[in-house]
């Protein structure tokens, strides 16, 4: 039945839906979004990484070593902090885009449906 109504609404199209290129344009700019901030996420968890093993590398003597040790409770609550607040964007913008797509996908339907009925 959906498929027919999109087939009707669909056969003689002068242009697309305007909801359709906005979903459209959106989507692309949301998945871009994401993953530029996955991107960057991902280089300051390899740069503490690699930032540790450099700090580990300069381990020469016992003192060292313990400074070493103490720093690393500090650093784990970072990279602990840091993961939940990426986490909670990650989540808010997951959140922002199922919003704008459920506004989206009922302006199509409103939009689609009248034509094909």
């Amino acid at each position: 039945m959906v498929v027919d109504l999109f087939n009707k609404a669909l056969e003689s199209p002068q242009t697309l839906s305007e909801p359709l290129v906005r979903a459209n344009k959106f989507i692309a700019a949301t998945v871009e979004k994401m993953v530029v901030f996955q991107m960057n996420a991902l280089k300051s968890y390899l740069d503490i990484g690699l930032n540790q093993m450099k700090a580990a590398a300069e381990i020469d003597d016992v003192k060292s070593l313990q400074d070493f040790y103490k720093r690393q409770t500090d650093i784990a609550q970072a990279v602990q902090q840091k993961f939940m607040n990426d986490a909670k964007a990650m989540s808010d913008m997951a959140a922002r885009f199922k919003t704008e797509m459920d506004n989206l996908a009922k302006a199509t339907l409103e939009d689609v449906l009248p034509k094909a009925a």
